[in-house]
Protein backbone atom coordinates (compact mmCIF):
# COMPACT_ATOMS: atom_id res chain seq x y z
CA UNK A 1 0.00 0.00 0.00
CA UNK A 2 1.07 3.63 -1.06
CA UNK A 3 0.49 6.64 1.07
CA UNK A 4 0.25 9.84 -0.26
CA UNK A 5 3.06 12.16 -0.62
CA UNK A 6 2.02 15.42 1.99
CA UNK A 7 1.68 18.00 -0.25
CA UNK A 8 1.89 21.78 0.59
CA UNK A 9 -0.33 25.01 0.93
CA UNK A 10 2.66 26.72 -1.75
CA UNK A 11 2.78 24.26 -4.31
CA UNK A 12 -1.15 23.78 -4.49
CA UNK A 13 -1.44 27.44 -4.59
CA UNK A 14 1.09 27.67 -7.64
CA UNK A 15 -0.74 25.36 -9.69
CA UNK A 16 -3.60 26.87 -9.15
CA UNK A 17 -1.78 30.52 -10.51
CA UNK A 18 -0.07 28.59 -13.17
CA UNK A 19 -3.79 27.33 -14.57
CA UNK A 20 -5.33 30.35 -14.38
CA UNK A 21 -2.32 32.45 -16.20
CA UNK A 22 -2.72 29.76 -18.94
CA UNK A 23 -6.07 30.04 -19.16
CA UNK A 24 -6.07 33.55 -19.43
CA UNK A 25 -3.68 33.22 -22.19
CA UNK A 26 -6.05 31.22 -23.99
CA UNK A 27 -8.98 33.21 -23.70
CA UNK A 28 -7.13 36.20 -25.06
CA UNK A 29 -5.29 33.52 -28.50
CA UNK A 30 -8.90 32.38 -29.00
CA UNK A 31 -10.24 36.11 -28.89
CA UNK A 32 -7.41 37.12 -31.18
CA UNK A 33 -7.41 34.89 -34.13
CA UNK A 34 -11.55 35.26 -33.66
CA UNK A 35 -11.89 39.01 -33.87
CA UNK A 36 -11.80 38.96 -37.55
CA UNK A 37 -14.75 36.32 -37.95
CA UNK A 38 -16.16 37.90 -34.61
CA UNK A 39 -17.03 41.53 -36.50
CA UNK A 40 -18.13 39.60 -39.50
CA UNK A 41 -20.69 37.53 -37.56
CA UNK A 42 -21.91 40.37 -35.24
CA UNK A 43 -21.97 42.78 -37.70
CA UNK A 44 -25.42 40.43 -39.34
CA UNK A 45 -27.47 41.20 -36.11
CA UNK A 46 -26.09 44.27 -35.11
CA UNK A 47 -26.02 46.48 -38.78
CA UNK A 48 -27.82 49.63 -39.15
CA UNK A 49 -30.65 50.48 -40.62
CA UNK A 50 -28.78 51.63 -43.76
CA UNK A 51 -26.69 49.10 -44.52
CA UNK A 52 -29.80 46.73 -44.43
CA UNK A 53 -32.54 49.10 -46.83
CA UNK A 54 -34.62 49.63 -43.65
CA UNK A 55 -36.91 52.00 -42.39
CA UNK A 56 -38.07 51.85 -38.60
CA UNK A 57 -41.97 52.32 -38.56
CA UNK A 58 -43.64 53.20 -35.72
CA UNK A 59 -47.45 52.77 -34.84
CA UNK A 60 -48.97 54.92 -32.54
CA UNK A 61 -52.49 55.39 -30.30
CA UNK A 62 -55.23 53.80 -32.22
CA UNK A 63 -53.35 52.77 -35.16
CA UNK A 64 -51.26 50.46 -32.50
CA UNK A 65 -54.19 49.00 -30.44
CA UNK A 66 -56.01 48.28 -33.61
CA UNK A 67 -53.29 46.72 -35.24
CA UNK A 68 -51.89 44.84 -31.86
CA UNK A 69 -47.95 45.98 -33.31
CA UNK A 70 -46.15 49.08 -31.90
CA UNK A 71 -43.46 48.93 -34.26
CA UNK A 72 -41.17 46.85 -36.85
CA UNK A 73 -38.79 47.33 -39.80
CA UNK A 74 -39.46 46.88 -42.94
CA UNK A 75 -37.33 46.83 -45.84
CA UNK A 76 -37.33 49.11 -48.76
CA UNK A 77 -36.16 49.21 -52.19
CA UNK A 78 -32.45 50.76 -53.38
CA UNK A 79 -34.06 52.81 -55.54
CA UNK A 80 -36.30 54.62 -52.56
CA UNK A 81 -40.01 54.81 -52.49
CA UNK A 82 -42.19 57.30 -51.39
CA UNK A 83 -44.85 57.18 -48.01
CA UNK A 84 -48.11 55.95 -50.57
CA UNK A 85 -46.12 53.44 -51.55
CA UNK A 86 -45.08 52.29 -48.31
CA UNK A 87 -48.61 52.87 -46.68
CA UNK A 88 -49.70 50.03 -49.94
CA UNK A 89 -47.61 48.02 -48.65
CA UNK A 90 -49.31 47.70 -45.66
CA UNK A 91 -52.90 47.78 -46.65
CA UNK A 92 -51.99 44.71 -48.69
CA UNK A 93 -51.38 42.58 -45.74
CA UNK A 94 -55.31 42.45 -44.69
CA UNK A 95 -58.11 43.80 -45.13
CA UNK A 96 -57.93 45.05 -41.57
CA UNK A 97 -54.83 47.03 -42.36
CA UNK A 98 -56.51 48.82 -44.96
CA UNK A 99 -59.04 49.95 -43.12
CA UNK A 100 -56.83 51.49 -40.61
CA UNK A 101 -54.23 52.91 -42.85
CA UNK A 102 -56.87 54.77 -45.17
CA UNK A 103 -56.04 57.85 -46.49
CA UNK A 104 -58.68 59.91 -44.81
CA UNK A 105 -57.77 58.93 -41.35
CA UNK A 106 -53.97 58.13 -41.60
CA UNK A 107 -51.45 60.93 -40.17
CA UNK A 108 -47.50 60.44 -40.43
CA UNK A 109 -44.42 61.63 -39.66
CA UNK A 110 -41.20 60.86 -41.15
CA UNK A 111 -38.12 61.53 -38.65
CA UNK A 112 -40.54 63.44 -36.35
CA UNK A 113 -41.91 65.92 -38.93
CA UNK A 114 -45.02 65.90 -40.39
CA UNK A 115 -45.42 64.10 -43.98
CA UNK A 116 -47.15 63.82 -47.09
CA UNK A 117 -48.13 60.74 -48.82
CA UNK A 118 -45.84 62.21 -52.25
CA UNK A 119 -42.60 62.66 -49.19
CA UNK A 120 -39.59 60.03 -50.21
CA UNK A 121 -38.76 58.17 -47.91
CA UNK A 122 -34.60 57.55 -46.89
CA UNK A 123 -32.98 54.40 -45.87
CA UNK A 124 -33.12 54.64 -42.25
CA UNK A 125 -35.50 56.83 -41.29
CA UNK A 126 -38.26 56.62 -38.67
CA UNK A 127 -41.85 56.71 -39.89
CA UNK A 128 -44.59 57.22 -36.94
CA UNK A 129 -48.11 56.62 -38.15
CA UNK A 130 -50.90 57.76 -36.56
CA UNK A 131 -54.47 57.64 -36.49
CA UNK A 132 -57.11 60.65 -36.98
CA UNK A 133 -60.26 58.06 -35.39
CA UNK A 134 -60.52 57.60 -31.63
CA UNK A 135 -60.05 54.55 -30.22
CA UNK A 136 -63.73 54.57 -28.62
CA UNK A 137 -64.93 55.12 -32.92
CA UNK A 138 -65.52 51.94 -34.98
Amino acid sequence: MKLAMPVSLSSILSRRRARRQLNRYADFTLMWKLSPMKKSFFSRFFATLESKHQVEIIYCGRTSEFLLMTSERMVIPEEGCTLEQLLNRLRLRHESWAYELDDRYVICEINRKHAMPTDDIEVGAEIAIFSRKSIFEP
